[in-house]
């Protein structure tokens, strides 16, 4: 019998089959054979390079991943890869062997409770926020991330990870990958959103860890005199917003006309480079119809981008998802040629959504092929009175665009 392997990922000290993964045995019904096929094509399919890690956009297979990592772990299956990787090997009769647990524990999962968050916290008349999107790998580019936020001599008021906690966002995945690779400034609030990855299994992981944060909601504002800033949950119902959202973000920007509105999520609201978000778009249609929002920044899809000011509705949107997770850089996007250093490519305006530029060039943080993945980074967000000062940043801090967000034009 054949055995495959699939890049996994342990950090310095190896994973361990935790309470909030139980293993229970009993064979698999006709039906989860057939489920368990598509998982592993999917996984097949998704593979990139030997030792570098990859995921998909869907439920099943991303607690798979999870599950086949812990049970190489358990029988010693685990080899290394490259790239501070292990790779889970196993063949079919593993599987089999436990995949009727598998499906067990994954029909047990359940979102974490609803909560509302509270008034928007007040912030500076001045502040910096420090934000980043699809970062908790603790791989690669992600903790020069941290090292490079935590090391700014201006320092940050506030630390923003627009969500994502890879695989599936267990209690062992998010305490190695999100809270253990953290940037910890000192005086700064610290502030998560949930992405797609994290609610596979729920949420309750994710919803625990940021507890100690300060952090009551999975969606919360914070103000001062001139700006109101909101983060959204689009991911508890994927890609849409659940429960009231769109009622509470209107009344908080009804009573303060006066102040310019800036919204965070994980999902896109548009995209040249992957979905549409129209849920989203229509559950906040009068803010756009009546360009009440000045910019929204997002994750989700692995790149940098930099659009243009909606014709429509005025809206900045800005991409922020290349925080630590590795994307192929797509040839038929950028080009045969990797630039020697981080570059901006421009993509035209199409099907209604406006231009943008896109960050091109390697990455030196995944060994061996540094030239076939994108570049890692971050944005710094400088608040001071009526002005938004906008600044991208290479995973080691190096600037890589800077400039008010008001600058923006179709030049």
């Amino acid at each position: 019998m054949s055995q495959k392997r699939i890049a996994t990922y342990v950090p310095s000290s190896r994973l361990e089959a935790t309470a909030d993964v139980a293993f229970e045995t009993r064979e698999p019904t006709p039906a989860e054979v057939a489920e368990m096929s598509r998982a592993l094509k999917l996984l097949a399919d998704a593979q990139g390079r030997s030792g570098v890690m990859a995921t998909v956009q869907d439920e099943l297979t991303s607690n798979l991943q999870t599950f086949i990592t812990l049970q190489a772990e358990k029988k010693g299956r685990l080899a290394p890869s490259g790239s501070h990787t292990l790779e889970a090997t196993f063949d079919e009769r593993d599987i089999l062997g436990w995949a009727g647990s598998f499906f067990t524990w994954w029909r047990k999962l359940n979102p974490f409770d609803w909560k509302t968050p509270g008034a928007p916290e007040q912030l500076p008349d001045s502040f910096r926020l420090a934000l980043f999107g699809d970062w908790a790998t603790g791989l690669y580019g992600a903790p020069k991330v941290a090292e490079s936020i935590v090391n700014d001599k201006d320092r940050y008021q506030v630390v923003l990870h627009l969500g994502d906690t890879y695989y599936s966002g267990t209690g062992d995945e998010v305490k190695n990958r999100l809270i253990q690779f953290w940037p910890k400034v000192a005086g700064a609030k610290n502030r998560s959103l949930n992405g797609n990855h994290e609610m596979y299994t729920g949420g309750r992981a994710y919803f625990d860890a940021i507890q100690p944060f300060g952090q009551t909601a999975s969606y919360f504002a914070m103000q001062n005199k001139r700006w109101l800033l909101a983060a959204l949950d689009t991911s508890y119902a994927d890609h849409d917003l659940h429960g009231e959202q769109g009622t509470w973000l209107k009344g908080l920007a009804d009573a303060a006309p006066d102040k310019k509105l800036v919204l965070f999520s994980h999902h896109q609201p548009f995209s040249l480079l992957d979905n549409q978000g129209p849920k989203l778009v229509a559950k906040l249609e009068t803010l756009f119809t009546s360009k009440r929002i000045y910019a929204w920044y997002w994750g989700h899809e692995h790149h940098c981008v930099l659009y243009g000011p909606h014709k429509l509705y005025g809206l900045r949107g800005r991409c922020v998802g290349h925080g630590g997770f590795p994307y192929f850089r797509e040839t038929k996007v950028f080009g045969s040629e990797t630039p020697p250093k981080p570059t901006w490519k421009r993509l035209e305006s199409r099907n209604l959504v406006p231009f943008g530029r896109v960050l091109d060039g390697g990455n030196p943080y995944i060994e061996g092929h540094e030239k076939e993945y994108g570049p890692h980074g971050y944005m710094t967000l400088e608040f001071d009175d009526d002005d938004l000062f906008e600044i991208v940043h290479d995973a080691d801090g190096t600037r890589l665009w800077a400039q008010p967000a008001h600058k923006d034009d179709a030049t």
